[in-house]
């Protein structure tokens, strides 16, 4: 019973700490009437919905379950809503308070069936461990296909340090941009044949006088489609060069994260010649500022994160955490039906193969150190999870003849 209260008492924290905290200095916004709203209303569904998951299960452990459970949290998050109204920065919509209420519904339909299927006979655990994985499987590959370019066809046009309200206004100058062979300037169009060139990763060259350090992310150079949408950016964000292009996720209302050669402007000051050159390849990308260089910079499996909520200011490790935590959440269904048979050492092969292969496939990084002990870490936490799932679960059904 204490450990219910905790559970619950830790996603009403979580809750009120991230829906609760201004922003300083940002526009003080409007209620927005819309569900999905602006360019990343697919992520931001997603992320409130994702947000009240664990409130509605922890609803259900503490008694409280079904419609008068789901009311409440839809109370909860339109008296949020309100709150941010008056909290600078906050985006308060009628989008929120809808998906944040499905969002308990999905925890308490979620809990339910974990409960009631803790202890199922041991063949049918190790067939759900095998499901289960591939489940993993294909979310994962789901994962590298969204972050693969996709750059589209049409005309394109060029801009030096544009003036965006969602960025810091950079106050360098730009001296001369190329990409591969051809030469072009600020609100020159690009055509279709030089897409393509950008599209297959043909190397970007820029020369440019340096501006003072911004604090955040700040354009340099954005390519943009026909119909305004962002291409390629490159630009300082404080003491890193980043580099974000468009990826198929940005087609589905996701965010875009960005690659980074970290430190690169540490010792530059304004007024010091940038000679900088991004190019894509099969092996990653490869940045260049005067002679710092790096290479084999792409996305990992374990991203996904970044594609609903892209905290550009983490320091590296915080980043490889999350993208531990995030394949750890994805495999936590398999430990939690596993079973000493067969099937579940399929399902570990699956899972083995799914982490060794599929960057390689998709053109990603390989999969990092981090998130293999990442899915070691969640599989065992859903071994552990069924156990205490399972105190709370009937007595477990006798096993199939032959199990």
């Amino acid at each position: 019973m204490h450990l219910d209260r905790f559970m619950l008492g830790a996603a009403l924290g979580c809750i009120l700490l991230a829906t609760l905290t201004p922003f300083p200095g940002a526009r003080q916004p409007e209620f927005l009437g819309c569900v999905i709203c602006g360019d990343r209303g697919t992520a931001d569904a997603l992320v409130n919905l994702i947000l009240f998951v664990p409130l509605g299960a922890a609803l259900l452990m503490n008694g409280r379950r079904g419609l008068r459970a789901v009311g409440v949290a839809g109370l909860l998050s339109a008296g949020i809503e309100f709150a941010q109204i008056y909290l600078p920065g906050r985006d308060p919509s009628l989008g929120d308070v809808a998906f944040n209420t499905l969002g308990s519904a999905v925890g308490q339909v979620t809990a339910q069936l974990l409960t009631r299927g803790a202890t199922p006979p041991t063949r049918t655990a190790a067939r759900l461990s095998v499901a289960a994985a591939c489940g993993a499987a294909a979310l994962i590959a789901l994962t590298g296909w969204l972050l693969m370019p996709a750059i589209p066809r049409g005309d394109a046009r060029a801009w030096y340090t544009p003036n965006r309200p969602d960025l810091e206004f950079y106050r360098g100058r730009v001296l001369g941009t190329s990409l591969g062979s051809v030469r072009f300037g600020p609100f020159d169009v690009l055509t279709p044949v030089v897409l393509r060139q950008l599209a297959a990763g043909a190397p970007i060259h820029i020369l440019a006088l340096a501006g003072p350090r911004l604090p955040a992310l700040g354009p340099l150079l954005v390519i943009e489609g026909a119909i305004g949408d962002e291409l390629l950016l490159i630009g300082p964000d404080r003491d890193d060069l980043a580099l974000r292009y468009r990826i198929r996720a940005a087609t589905l209302g996701l965010g875009a994260p960005d690659l980074r050669l970290r430190g690169a402007l540490t010792d530059v000051a304004a007024g010091d010649t940038l000679r900088i050159t991004a190019q894509r390849d099969r092996g990653g990308t490869c940045l260049q500022v005067n002679l710092q260089r790096a290479c084999r910079l792409g996305f990992t499996i374990g991203g996904a994160w970044a594609l609903l909520m892209y905290p550009r200011h983490f320091p590296p490790l915080a980043q490889e955490l999350l993208s531990a935590g995030w394949i750890g959440g994805i495999v936590l269904l398999v430990g939690f039906w596993a079973r000493r048979r067969w099937e579940t050492v399929l399902a570990a092969l699956v899972l083995i193969a799914t982490l060794a292969l599929v960057p390689r496939a998709l053109g990603l990084s390989p999969t990092p150190t981090m998130q293999w002990l990442g899915a070691a870490a969640g599989t065992g936490l859903g071994w552990c999870l069924r156990v205490l799932v399972g105190r709370r679960a009937p007595g477990p059904s006798p096993s199939a003849p032959g199990a």
